[in-house]
């Protein structure tokens, strides 16, 4: 009979402790793996709140992890009309506290506190004042810190693009321009909503202790994702810098040799962010297809070297211009002539009349040719699609001449210029512009010695020819000149010439590769070249005075 009793108890114990094992083990599960949901769901439920656009978008970074945009902490002003106690007295305390909005409190009296719905007042507030108005603690008034994209001082602006949408009226930041266009998808938050709230208790009322919540709809607020861009964020600062001193219009592209990366990539005039984006003369100059003037004649030396249609020690006479069979003519920029020199020292002058002879030995198929064999109209890894020049030469002899000196026929952009520059510091080894961290493969388009010419003859064009101004002291530098004719003219009825120097320095294992176009600047041996020293100098600290 016991037995019977005890087995009855024991099997009583058993049901009720399964029955604790199975609610001890529903709570914990709840406590470990619903927890972070089922609070969430409280917080929702007691939550008054503001829909605004999610503002950690990810950040446009350099090579060494640097922000470019200059992203500033700003403060709005949020009202919660729910739990204003006294709206009046609330507006009487907030304009004696902040005069500057004494002409938007009435919006406090209006339909929009009728409506119970929290909202944000325009303009932005001081540190200060946000400060300010966090110790007077108005129920239902907020200083709420935000994020400004960007900054004043935002870098490489034409590359790094803008948005549309603005997160304070609840609109998601979508990229329309540039990186943040192009990588949009990655730097897009992956909940790009986010609630700005207050929680209240059963009565309405602001529940002590806790403060203002930014939430997503999962209950965090995920950042989206940073692009790396290959700009060092000090060389593009000094380039900018150059620039905003010496050029109103133009555009500089520096490429590192050895990795055949972009490092600075700036355009003159840039434009506020406040003001809008590309207007007017505001577009992306280092990209533009403009002609390169004498500069193509790199292009003509490598072609008719590789092609063995001229020897660098060939002599020619130059008399002041090239007459055609039909007796048109092609002037030097000499006018009265270089007389005897050699094709080397022909480069080193940018003589027009020994280049448009070359060039007619060539034809406009083998310019095209090499133009396409060394990169001229290939784009930029990571970035944009478009084309970086177009060669499309006619076959009359006057339009291959014209062609040779960088016009008729050939637009290329300062970019594929410095690469251009970049390839043959290399080596004759091409290798395609990146600006986002992605590498390419490097390919040979030149045979080392004639790489090996054109490298003497870029230096001798340096160091006494046209380009004398691009000297660097103790590096040493090596370049060419152009002044391209745009068929426009200025107010006092004289052609507008545009300026160009592309280069690289130092000769002993170069490092960096500079193109510098200045829109309407003239001679480049006079404007440009000298864009390129002083970049240099303040990239190396070289003091050339």
């Amino acid at each position: 009979m016991y037995s019977r009793i005890n087995a009855r108890i024991v099997l009583l114990f058993c049901c009720f402790l399964l029955v604790f094992l199975i609610l001890g083990g529903k709570i914990a599960y709840l406590q470990l793996y619903q927890g972070e949901k089922l609070t969430n769901l409280a917080v929702e439920n007691r939550m008054v709140s503001l829909e605004l656009g999610n503002v950690f978008r990810g950040d446009i970074l350099d090579r060494e992890g640097r922000s470019l945009l200059d992203s500033q902490g700003i403060y709005h002003l949020a009202v919660f009309p729910s739990l204003l106690c006294n709206p009046s007295a609330a507006v009487e305390q907030l304009s004696t506290m902040l005069p500057e909005y004494s002409q938007q409190v009435e919006i406090l009296l209006s339909d929009k506190i009728n409506s119970r719905k929290p909202f944000l007042l325009k303009g932005t507030l001081t540190e200060e004042e946000a400060l300010k108005l966090s110790q007077q603690k108005i129920p239902g008034i907020y200083a709420v810190p935000l994020i400004s994209r960007y900054g004043h001082n935002t870098l490489a602006r034409h590359i790094v693009g803008c948005t549309t949408g603005s997160v304070t009226q609840g609109m998601v930041e979508k990229g329309i321009k540039g990186i943040e266009a192009f990588y949009n998808k990655e730097l897009t938050p992956p909940e790009p909503v986010i609630n700005l709230g207050v929680v209240v208790d059963g009565r309405g009322e602001l529940l002590k202790g806790r403060g203002l919540l930014l939430r997503g709809e999962k209950g965090t607020v995920t950042k989206g994702k940073d692009v790396v861009l290959t700009l060092d964020r000090d060389v593009q600062q000094a380039v900018e810098k150059v620039l905003d001193e010496h050029i109103e219009k133009g555009a500089v592209a520096l490429i590192d040799i050895p990795s055949g990366e972009i490092r600075a990539l700036a355009s003159r005039p840039s434009y506020s962010y406040n003001e809008g984006f590309l207007q007017g003369e505001e577009f992306d100059r280092s990209l533009k297809l403009i002609h390169p003037g004498s500069i193509f004649k790199i292009v003509v030396a490598a072609a008719a070297l590789t092609e063995g249609v001229v020897h660098p020690d060939e002599k020619f006479n130059c008399n002041g211009k090239y007459v055609f069979e039909n007796r048109e003519e092609i002037s030097c920029w000499k006018k009265e002539g270089h007389g005897e020199q050699t094709f080397r020292e022909a480069f080193a002058n940018s003589c027009n009349q020994v280049f448009v002879e070359v060039a007619l030995r060539l034809g406009s198929q083998k310019l095209e040719h090499y133009s396409q064999l060394l990169g001229l109209e290939e784009g930029i890894t990571g970035y944009t699609p478009v084309k970086g020049g177009l060669v499309q030469i006619g076959g009359f002899s006057g339009q291959v001449g014209n062609a040779a000196l960088g016009q008729d026929g050939v637009t290329i952009s300062p970019l594929n210029l410095a690469v251009l520059a970049a390839t043959v510091a290399r080596g004759g080894v091409y290798q395609k512009p990146s600006i986002v961290q992605k590498n390419s493969t490097p390919r040979r388009v030149l045979p080392s010695h004639v790489a090996k010419e054109l490298q003497e003859m870029m230096e001798l064009a340096v160091a006494d020819g046209t380009g004398r101004k691009a000297q660097i002291p103790g590096l040493g530098s090596a370049g060419k000149t152009g002044s391209a004719e745009t068929g426009r003219e200025d107010a006092q009825e004289k052609p507008v010439i545009d300026s160009w120097f592309v280069g690289y320095t130092p000769l002993e294992k170069p490092q960096m590769a500079i193109a510098v176009y200045i829109e309407g600047g003239g001679s480049g041996g006079d404007c440009a070249a000298v864009i390129f020293r002083e970049i240099v100098e303040l990239l190396t600290g070289i003091d050339a005075e």
